[in-house]
């Protein structure tokens, strides 16, 4: 049914009511006139106009006619403004005490007049928002409450390793130098998880809710990840695993304006983690290339891979993918995280899969538009 505005609505109404009082007015004044030619009555004596009974009659018919026309004229009205407008209303008001109770689950029925129906389509709109807006306040409230008791699980953790093994050293259980230096070391080990978990805390609290900037400066993209590879490369080989970095097709100038630091950590957190998975005589293959448009990179692994109900989670803080939460290796559950952050401040984003013929695939992203001088430049001015 198409809406029609008030406006029209009661002009429509008060034509028709217009119409009718003309021509009612028009009935009475042609009836009461005597209904006699023009030159007769010019001489005809004049004398006080006089009602006959027909006459009387009629006009009181007419009368009443317009009484009732009028009434229905009345009663129509307002059955259309309290259609229309009443009813409308007072859902609204019952809408808002429900708001103000904390009731947000409300819909308001429309209404036939065009500015009226707006109206409650914004109030339904309105609702709508505020019920996404609680939605989302709570995923982030349960969200928060699970990231905060795991890290006090992953901080407990080590802890209270590190308490066991120095009261083992101060009551005589390592009673000989190479028991205390062996307990000592395992300390040092468990002082290096927590400054790791620590740092990468940190890290991930600036990205997050602190909207930490990138740095830029102008890098060349593929000199930087052959550098941070060959720095992680002994760290490979310590486990049995043969890493290659290729570069695919020509590739032009691979300079783009990125923080160089972010970007070192974030390759280096992709590196651990497909050393930690991959098995003793595996591969890990790092691929990158140039186009006009981007820069891409690819670091694939031949471990187990990820499991396909991780998929979904794989870059959520704290998630390891066991319900163990082994530490063994699992790290401390925000390198991947971190890593798609990073991507993702610097307007490019980190991704993840499996291979076909086995193990994990990691594929990131920077956009040339949003890494270069000039496009940082032009990025900066048009932000407020």
């Amino acid at each position: 049914m198409k809406k029609r505005t008030m406006r029209k609505w009661l002009a429509l109404a008060w034509l028709l009511y217009t119409m009718l009082m003309l021509t009612a007015v028009g009935l009475i004044i042609s009836i009461a006139l005597p209904l006699t030619p023009p030159m007769a009555r010019s001489t005809a004596p004049t004398h006080p106009l006089t009602f006959t009974p027909g006459l009387a009659s009629m006009t009181v018919l007419i009368l009443l006619l317009l009484i009732v026309v009028q009434a229905l004229l009345v009663g129509t009205t307002a059955w259309f403004l309290q259609r229309s407008i009443l009813t409308p209303l007072d859902a609204i008001g019952k809408a808002s005490k429900q708001i103000e109770q904390g009731n947000l689950h409300f819909s308001l029925p429309s209404s036939s007049t065009l500015e009226m129906a707006e109206v409650v389509s914004a109030f339904n709109a309105m609702g709508q928002a505020l019920r996404d807006a609680l939605a989302r306040q709570e995923k982030l409230e349960e969200e928060r409450r699970f990231f905060i008791s795991a890290v006090v699980h992953d901080l407990r953790t080590p802890l209270f390793s590190l308490r066991g093994y120095l009261e083992g050293v101060e009551k005589g259980v390592a009673d000989t130098p190479e028991m205390v230096a062996q307990y000592l070391q395992i300390c040092r080990g468990k002082a290096e998880d927590l400054e790791h978990l620590i740092t990468d805390l940190f890290t991930y609290t600036r990205l997050e809710y602190l909207e930490l900037l990138p740095q830029r400066e102008e890098v060349d993209m593929g000199v930087l990840l052959q550098k941070t590879v060959e720095a992680m490369r002994p760290l490979a080989e310590r486990a049995g695993i043969m890493v290659t970095i290729t570069c695919e097709g020509s590739s032009p100038s691979s300079l783009l304006a990125v923080d160089r630091r972010l970007l070192v950590r974030a390759i280096e957190n992709l590196l651990e983690n497909a050393i930690r998975y991959t098995p003793q005589r595996g591969s890990i293959a790092i691929n990158w290339l140039r186009k006009p448009e981007r820069f891409e990179f690819t670091i694939a692994d031949t471990g187990p891979g990820i499991a396909p109900q991780d998929l979904p989670h794989v870059f959520k803080p704290l998630h390891r993918g066991e319900t163990s939460r082994n530490r063994q290796t699992g790290g401390t559950g925000l390198g991947l995280t971190i890593a798609q952050q990073i991507f993702q401040a610097h307007g490019g984003d980190l991704s993840a899969a499996n291979r076909e013929s086995g193990g994990a695939v990691f594929r990131g992203f920077l956009l040339a538009s949003r890494n270069t001088i000039s496009g940082t430049k032009e990025e900066a001015h048009s932000s407020p």
